[in-house]
């Protein structure tokens, strides 16, 4: 799934997949579960942090690209695992190409603004600064349920990032990418034979 940048203009003219993707936004992103704190969160931390020293939307996208790197390291860990059934190991690899995308999207707009993207983080080490757990799953289960925790704390941050950001056309790729997110929560609950929409509304834990 292919995100893109949204020119700037009303909301009715944007092409029918944006349209889609906010509307998912809208109804709640079918999200539900316990994300961590956000105040436990390093990489939420820093996003208010460049907010709060006016660093404007290239910090908040460095933080964003930062996090979505993180993720695709958590994917890739988990389809090294062994621990995956066939059909875990598809979904897996078509949300783990779908976080890279993400990644590459936001450091396009950042590069657009000007802005330098940040080192690519490494190893599982960088994962665990955003939640831990990732060595220690021992089956599929253990490790669908990392992600989904992992992918709360990644609609946590757009959400966060959603009440900073100035530029139009980079809230509406934010909301895109949200609404991406939302619907890798659904796939990732019906792995565990979860309800995939189990509330309405879930924005992460602030």
């Amino acid at each position: 799934m292919t995100q893109r940048i949204v020119p700037d203009g009303a909301a009715d003219t944007a092409p029918a997949p944006e349209r889609d993707r906010r509307e998912l936004l809208r109804h709640g992103l079918a999200l539900c579960g316990a994300a961590a704190a956000a105040s436990s969160i390093p990489l939420l931390l820093s996003a208010r942090d460049a907010s709060a020293q006016d660093s404007g939307d290239a910090a908040i996208l460095q933080s964003a690209i930062n996090l979505e790197q993180v993720t695709v390291i958590a994917y890739d860990t988990a389809l090294a695992s062994g621990l995956l059934s066939p059909p875990a190991l598809r979904v897996a690899r078509r949300l783990r190409d779908h976080e890279q995308r993400h990644a590459a999207t936001l450091t396009t707009a950042l590069t657009d603004l000007g802005g330098t993207p940040p080192a690519a983080p490494k190893g599982v080490a960088a994962v665990d600064k955003v939640v831990k757990g990732l060595r220690d799953a021992k089956s599929q289960a253990d490790l669908v349920e990392f992600l989904i925790e992992l992918e709360l704390i990644v609609v946590a941050a757009y959400n966060e990032a959603h009440a900073k950001l100035v530029e139009t056309r980079l809230l509406q790729t934010c909301a895109s990418i949200t609404g991406s997110e939302g619907q890798h929560l659904v796939a990732l609950r019906m792995l565990l034979g979860a309800d995939p929409i189990p509330s309405a509304f879930e924005t992460g834990k602030p």
